[in-house]
């Protein structure tokens, strides 16, 4: 795959801007990058704006701008979480270490299956 290379002053600083100047630069059109990834045609136009991108699409993603996903995400440190996850974050830092403790006991089942969905 090839990388992206970019300098610091010009740097992209989140995923949708990533993306935007990745099809920009292969000189795809959002519907073909839609298309080529199996969405409809106002997806690219969503996550170029912000919009979350699913993390099961990255990697069709990153396939069809012909980068690794990890280029994608080179800088995830400027992916700005949503609102729902600030809200989230906020809620959990409240509870006391004993409802921390459960939340992620919690989550650890989920992701391993063991809790119905």
């Amino acid at each position: 795959m090839q990388p992206i290379i970019m300098t610091t002053a010009t740097a992209p600083r989140s995923l949708g801007e990533r993306i935007q100047r990745r099809r920009r630069r292969l000189g795809i059109l959002q519907s073909e990058l839609a298309r080529a990834i199996g969405y409809g045609p106002g997806a690219i136009s969503r996550f170029e704006r912000g919009h979350r991108v699913p993390k099961e699409v990255l990697p069709r993603l990153a396939a069809a701008l012909q980068v690794d996903v990890g280029d994608l995400l080179a800088d995830a440190a400027a992916i700005e979480p949503s609102r729902e996850e600030r809200e989230l974050l906020r809620a959990y830092r409240a509870l006391p270490d004993s409802g921390q403790a459960e939340i992620r006991s919690l989550m650890a089942a989920i992701a391993a299956g063991r809790v119905a969905r």
